[in-house]
């Protein structure tokens, strides 16, 4: 029984960059609320930055105006904090350009493109191989992150 729930308890705090990824990448709301929600018993020293952008990513399946406003500020805050304590993460950056690119123009939340498309370019040899992964996966489709 103990290690059944050892077992239960590792399999709720694991995090999983790859996964991650995949749902940052889909379209999934469901998906992307429960690694909102997991990530909130992760001890990942990410933790913040993840959430950051999931949160914006969920701000857009929002119904009112005021809460894709509300939410979308409250990740955008997250995620810039984190920036600017590790100015140096790249994985940081490429979460910001992930957002930014996707972000609707009006948000006027799209100032960082261009460094952090040079910032991620330069450095994304030196991030973990799943990173690296979803930032080759993302160049494909980015205009602004051309590998």
């Amino acid at each position: 029984m103990k290690n059944f729930l050892f077992v239960v308890a590792f399999l709720t705090l694991s995090f999983s960059k790859s996964e991650y990824y995949t749902i940052i990448a889909g379209e999934n709301i469901a998906a992307v609320t429960a690694m909102i929600d997991r990530l909130e018993n992760t001890t990942t020293s990410d933790k913040n930055a993840y959430r950051g952008a999931l949160l914006m990513k969920k701000a857009g399946y929002q119904k009112t105006p005021k809460d894709k406003l509300s939410l979308f500020k409250q990740g955008r805050l997250l995620l810039e904090k984190e920036i600017e304590t590790n100015s140096k993460n790249t994985e940081y950056h490429f979460l910001r350009l992930i957002i930014q690119e996707n972000a609707p123009k009006m948000l006027k939340y799209n100032t960082n493109i261009v460094e952090d498309a040079a910032w991620v370019k330069k450095h994304y040899t030196e991030v973990n191989s799943d990173v690296r992964s979803a930032i080759v996966n993302y160049s494909k489709t980015s205009v602004n992150l051309k590998l």
